[in-house]
């Protein structure tokens, strides 16, 4: 019963969104992928009828005595046009240890999405003090009830209250 009251309004919250992030030629992302001493990668995905994409980058608060792009822009290189277009953009000889804002620019317009969009490159540690702590989100599949195949007793699902629980947590990686 739950299921049935809350289908139409999850079926509508997502077509909101994906229709406001098609208008701007969007389906998916930006996110920050692999992260490393000097460079990053951004990934998205985007509609057939965009015509060219690019990442712009700044420097949040840059060391002055360090070697690397305080900011930039590169412009994706590959194919686009297709039904699915996942791309990725490659930036490089960002600063060590420094924290850039990003955004994504399609057909020549900024796009502007409801999150932050910041990545850290790494520190250079190795060799000059211990490795650095870092803390990850383990996960596995996500299981909604439908009670009418639930098996009997306690079910194994629940709720989507999860989700909010890992969005707020820190953590680098998720595995």
């Amino acid at each position: 019963m739950l299921i049935q009251k809350l289908l139409p309004v999850l079926f509508l919250f997502t077509a909101t969104a994906v229709a406001a992030q098609n208008k701007n030629g969007l389906v998916s992302g930006p996110w920050a992928g692999n992260v490393e001493l000097r460079n990053a990668i951004v990934w998205a995905e985007v509609t057939p009828e965009v015509k060219m994409v690019a990442v712009k980058f700044t420097a949040i608060n840059p060391q002055k005595n360090t070697a690397g792009l305080a900011s930039g822009t590169v412009k994706y290189k590959g194919t686009l046009g297709n039904n699915f277009n996942p791309i990725k953009i490659e930036l490089n000889g960002l600063k060590i240890n420094t924290t850039y804002n990003y955004s994504v620019i399609i057909n020549d317009k900024p796009v502007v999405v409801p999150f932050a969009t910041k990545f850290t490159t790494k520190d250079l540690w190795q060799w000059r003090k211990p490795a650095p702590d870092f803390s990850f989100l383990a996960g596995s599949c996500a299981y909604f009830n439908e009670p009418e195949f639930d098996r009997p007793g306690k079910p194994y699902g629940g709720d989507s209250s999860i989700f909010e629980t890992m969005a707020n947590t820190h953590a680098a990686f998720h595995v």
